[in-house]
């Protein structure tokens, strides 16, 4: 009788020992077919056209931190989505924005008059991007 109890304890430990150790490799091989947005690419703060053109080929995120002169503006443009934002700077604020973008579109930002700043492209690590002026 003791050595079916045994058996069962056995048992018993072995059952939890592999729910627990599923709990913790099934988390983890799921994290790891994701990638975190860890390339980064910087550009600016000079602007030698009136567009800087940002792509990748995996999905990727495009920050601006500009400041414009008097009567400046500031469009951003997705490709296959059109245009999502027609900003009015203000001489005397640096503007922000954040845009997301779909693997192979374009996201265009273009200028109207004199305009200062940084644009940022984030995307996975693997991933072929650049920004570029145009």
């Amino acid at each position: 009788m003791s050595s079916n109890l045994n058996n069962s304890n056995s048992l018993l430990i072995i059952g939890i020992a592999m729910i627990v150790l599923l709990a913790i490799i099934i988390p983890v091989m799921l994290l790891t077919n994701t990638e975190p947005f860890s390339q980064i690419i910087t550009v600016g703060p000079i602007w030698e056209s009136d567009s800087w053109i940002c792509v990748s080929d995996s999905d990727f995120i495009v920050h601006g931190a500009l400041r414009g002169l008097e009567n400046s503006q500031l469009e951003i443009f997705i490709e296959n989505v059109g245009t999502q934002s027609l900003y009015s700077l203000n001489p005397s604020e640096m503007e922000t924005f954040s845009v997301g973008s779909s693997a192979g579109n374009e996201v265009i930002i273009t200028r109207t008059g004199t305009v200062t700043g940084f644009v940022t492209l984030q995307t996975t690590s693997d991933a072929t991007a650049s920004c570029i002026q145009q």
